[in-house]
C-alpha cells in the first residue's frame, strides 16, 4: 500500500467515525481512555525502574559484604 493510498484510507476511515454525534462520543471517550491508559503505563514502568535499580544496588552491595 502506497502513502497516498493509506492516507486515503485513514481519511475514510475518520469520515466514518465522526459521521454522527454518538460515534465522536464515543471515540472521544476511547481516545481519553488511551490517554489515560498510557500515563498509568509510564507511571508504572517508572516506578519498576526504580525498583529495578534499587534492587542492582542492593545486590552489589550484598556481594560486596560478603567478599
Amino acid at each position: 500500500m502506497t502513502r497516498r493510498q493509506r492516507n486515503l484510507t485513514v481519511e475514510a476511515r475518520a469520515d466514518l467515525i465522526l459521521a454522527d454525534e454518538p460515534s465522536v462520543e464515543a471515540y472521544a471517550a476511547y481516545f481519553e481512555t488511551q490517554m489515560h491508559r498510557g500515563k498509568v503505563r509510564r507511571l508504572l514502568y517508572r516506578s519498576y525502574l526504580w525498583f529495578a535499580r534499587a534492587g542492582m544496588i542492593m545486590t552489589r552491595l550484598g556481594h560486596a559484604g560478603i567478599q
